[in-house]
């Protein structure tokens, strides 16, 4: 259940971190994390209030404190955990040949429960979050690369680029093929350099989908 809204409300997390200036974006969505399982503990669903909107109000205040430096800096802090537990994780399972329970996992390391389930879902997104950045990475390197990928590659890209709609295909050609700029796309196709940026993520995100999964 939990893991599903922190899927449902990773959106609004990047949302409102738009609205902080000079903060690490990765503390931010740390913050906002650790404000959707907060608000999960608290939420009491009554038919009345979308979770997302009782969530808010929780994200945007973790995200506050990180902002005014009023707690120690969650990045190093949660970073910290995790790696803690991981190697608890991995010791206790030696240990016993199998793997652990929360409950046992909270007794060999000494944590409360609670905040276990707190750090183990904050590692879950992340890894999330990581593969989906290595991904984008892998397929930009792929499609501005001509003759070092395979025919394959080739053949995998174009057919996933004739699943976009005419504009979408007109800016990634623009942008990766003839590696125009944002702002020299949008004065060719007669648009916004902010959509250019709009579809060109939209368009990024199918293709990533087309090849990825």
């Amino acid at each position: 259940m939990i893991e599903r809204l922190i899927n449902e409300c990773v959106p609004l997390v990047w949302k409102i971190s738009k609205q902080f200036y000079g903060v690490d974006k990765n503390d931010l969505y740390q913050a906002g994390i650790l404000g959707i399982i907060k608000a999960y503990q608290n939420y009491k669903n009554d038919g009345t209030t979308k979770f997302s909107t009782y969530a808010y109000n929780y994200i945007f205040g973790e995200m506050y404190l990180v902002s005014c430096n009023k707690e120690i800096k969650l990045n190093k802090d949660i970073n910290k955990l995790i790696k803690m537990v991981e190697v608890g994780k991995n010791r206790l399972s030696q240990e016993i040949l199998r793997e652990p329970t929360l409950k046992e996992l909270s007794n060999f390391l000494e944590i409360p429960m609670e905040k276990l389930e707190q750090v183990m879902q904050i590692s879950k997104s992340f890894v999330r979050i990581d593969e989906e950045k290595d991904d984008e990475r892998s397929l930009h390197e792929m499609i501005k690369a001509d003759e070092d990928i395979s025919i394959d590659d080739k053949i995998m890209i174009n057919d996933g680029i004739n699943t976009l709609d005419n504009l979408e295909q007109a800016i990634i050609k623009n942008r990766y093929f003839l590696d125009l700029t944002q702002s020299e796309t949008a004065k060719l196709l007669g648009i916004t350099q902010v959509m250019v940026s709009r579809y060109e993520q939209k368009s990024l995100k199918k293709l990533r989908q087309y090849m990825y999964m």
